[in-house]
């Protein structure tokens, strides 16, 4: 595989996000690789998951065809995850947990591996956090508390000793709503202008991934639209975390 044009690994990218962000960095002339359970066609490469594989079997087989390609990434974005209500009374909080846990935690875990193994050094890591884990999730716990273990990820892998290349950017998205043909049919009634177009997001990570304007190393990044207009905002994600140690 060539190595002149600069390859972008997606991570969830069969997915409605990730499928705009292949065909965006695919208008801009990235080789763009993708990672899901199931083919996206426009990617230029693919990887599938098997899911009765374990993420650990499922991680070394991505990276042996990585090393089969001689694949060299420049950015990595992690757009795997879902989401799941239910409080710390129900019964099926224990599966939920687990399903969360597979679902946000394992896969920001696989995609910051492939990342420590295959970007080259100034490169971009984009993991995926959430608005409401900034907070108490009381009614969706097992979501919450796995997008809160995502954002310590990400303040952990930002630090010095992480075993990512160097002058690795670790950033994480944190969007309120996007702009998907799901959410659409979930709530019809809503106010679209309010909601984050695919194509924006993606946009914007395409820029960071040239470099431009990126966020600091460790930077969770709220993503929000109002009117039609989306804007930035940035929170250090080691301000979540009591970093002071006591006796």
């Amino acid at each position: 595989m060539s190595q002149q044009n600069k390859n972008v690994l997606i991570y969830g990218g069969s997915g409605q996000l990730g499928t705009n962000i292949v065909q965006y960095f695919n208008s801009k002339g990235w080789s763009t690789f993708s990672v899901d359970f199931k083919d996206n066609p426009q990617a230029t490469w693919n990887s599938a998951l098997n899911a009765q594989s374990s993420t650990k079997d499922n991680t070394a087989s991505v990276t042996k065809a990585l090393k089969t390609n001689n694949v060299e990434l420049h950015a990595v974005i992690c757009v795997a995850g879902g989401w799941l209500m239910g409080s710390v009374k129900d019964d099926s909080i224990f599966e939920g947990v687990d399903k969360m846990f597979n679902f946000n935690v394992q896969s920001a875990i696989a995609a910051s591996h492939l990342a420590a193994n295959f970007l080259q050094p100034g490169g971009l890591l984009v993991l995926t956090g959430a608005q409401a884990a900034l907070g108490p999730t009381p009614s969706m716990v097992a979501y919450g508390i796995t997008k809160a273990a995502t954002h310590h990820l990400i303040a952990s892998i930002a630090g010095s000793e992480s075993g990512v290349p160097q002058n690795t950017s670790v950033v994480g998205i944190v969007p309120i709503c996007l702009d998907t043909a799901t959410n659409r049919q979930s709530m019809p009634n809503a106010n679209f202008a309010n909601w984050t177009p695919l194509s924006e997001l993606a946009d914007k990570l395409y820029q960071w991934s040239e470099g431009k304007d990126r966020p600091t190393s460790g930077t969770l990044v709220t993503v929000e639209t109002k009117d039609s207009k989306t804007t930035y905002n940035s929170i250090p994600a080691s301000s979540l975390f009591n970093t002071e140690r006591t006796s």
